[in-house]
């Protein structure tokens, strides 16, 4: 769902019908995974992609022909021109891998799984849409909408809809995108999690870029700091949320959650000598605190009780990965970049000396309460 916020303020620019392309299967190495997401009017493209480029100049050129008849599944192989199940030439690509892409026309309605998906986000609910994409012709296209709170919504019936909806049920519970056979079809079963809660605790000026960091990867930010609430407003303003709190009061003035992404930049060691043990005690995704390590040293031999070896492995100081990095924007993608690989459970390293596949999942998905 990277692409879901743009593509539905994209449609209001250029009158329907619309195509959107969505990648349903990746085998081998490609630049987007399943889920990726382009929307096009009869004018052209509108927003999202599927590839790094390669890809979207011949979907756009040929997507309303191909969709004439209803929903059309291409394959895009870098092995050669082959055909695929239903016959359409296969193309040449750069990346070594073939990928599945699903062609369909879009409409508003009851069963439109992108304002489906984005509701949820909105409900800060976990969400599951599972798209046939390869199976009977009447239900290529076909789709099951489940939402964590029981919320369902889905034309599928017959043999398919019992082993789709199990499958969309284990999906909520494990937080693991797939695609793959199901009931006898190819089902992408996409997880829909609600925006990244990043809670920034500093209000000087290196917290701006982090803020612009944050925002533009989709993430939902909260700026907390014990200035004048106006003072953050304007200083601010791309944040989602702005809270005016002293260390006592964050508890009760913060949303904090096992999904929380926290960094403390407050430069001010009184402060951090106030957070630090209030929110270890909180059940976080990830506590980052700004400053060396003697730093830290100092803050944790002041706690007035021992941290568990939980508390501690979501404690990340110094914060952010080694980029070498300098100055405030700098060390705003050196955090951002910490927080995407917490994110992606990855160590951050480089990927020339990552053995595994790029995209290959973890060994097990982490369930997130």
């Amino acid at each position: 769902m990277k692409d879901l916020d743009d593509i539905l303020r994209a449609r209001v620019r250029a009158p329907g019908p619309y195509v959107l392309a969505t990648v349903v299967a990746v085998a081998g190495s490609a630049y987007r995974r399943p889920g990726a997401r382009m929307l096009m009017a009869e004018s052209g493209w509108l927003a999202g992609g599927v590839s790094g480029g390669c890809l979207e100049g011949d979907i756009v050129r040929k997507a309303f022909f191909w969709t004439a008849q209803g929903p059309h599944l291409l394959r895009y192989d870098s092995t050669g021109e082959a055909e695929d199940d239903e016959g359409s030439l296969s193309f040449a690509l750069g990346c070594n891998g073939v990928v599945d892409v699903l062609l369909e026309r879009w409409e508003p309605g009851p069963e439109d799984a992108l304002a489906f998906a984005a509701e949820a986000r909105k409900q800060e609910k976990r969400a599951v849409v599972a798209t046939v994409y390869r199976g009977p012709a009447q239900a290529v296209g076909a789709k099951l909408l489940l939402r964590e709170d029981g919320m369902e919504t889905s034309p599928l019936s017959g043999p398919l809809r019992e082993p789709v909806r199990a499958a969309a049920e284990e999906a909520l519970r494990e937080g693991r995108t797939w695609s793959g056979p199901c009931g006898g079809a190819d089902v992408l079963v996409e997880v829909v999690e609600p925006p990244a809660p990043v809670v920034l605790f500093g209000g000087g000026f290196d917290v701006v870029p982090m803020v612009a960091q944050a925002v533009g990867l989709g993430w939902h930010v909260t700026v907390v700091a014990d200035k004048p609430l106006d003072t953050l407003k304007r200083r601010f303003p791309r944040a989602h949320a702005v809270v005016a709190a002293k260390a006592s009061e964050v508890l009760d003035k913060v949303p904090l959650t096992p999904r929380t992404l926290a960094v403390m930049m407050t430069h001010s060691l009184p402060q951090d000598t106030q957070l630090l043990p209030r929110l270890l005690t909180r059940p976080l995704r990830y506590l980052g605190v700004l400053g060396p390590r003697s730093r830290m040293d100092r803050l944790l031999a002041e706690l007035s009780f021992q941290p568990t070896p939980e508390q501690l492995a979501a404690l990340h100081s110094p914060v952010g990965l080694d980029l070498g990095a300098e100055g405030a924007d700098e060390v705003a993608l050196s955090i951002a970049a910490e927080l995407r690989a917490v994110l992606a459970e990855r160590e951050g390293g480089k990927l020339r000396e990552r053995q595994a596949p790029i995209h290959a999942a973890p060994p097990q998905a982490r369930r997130l309460a």
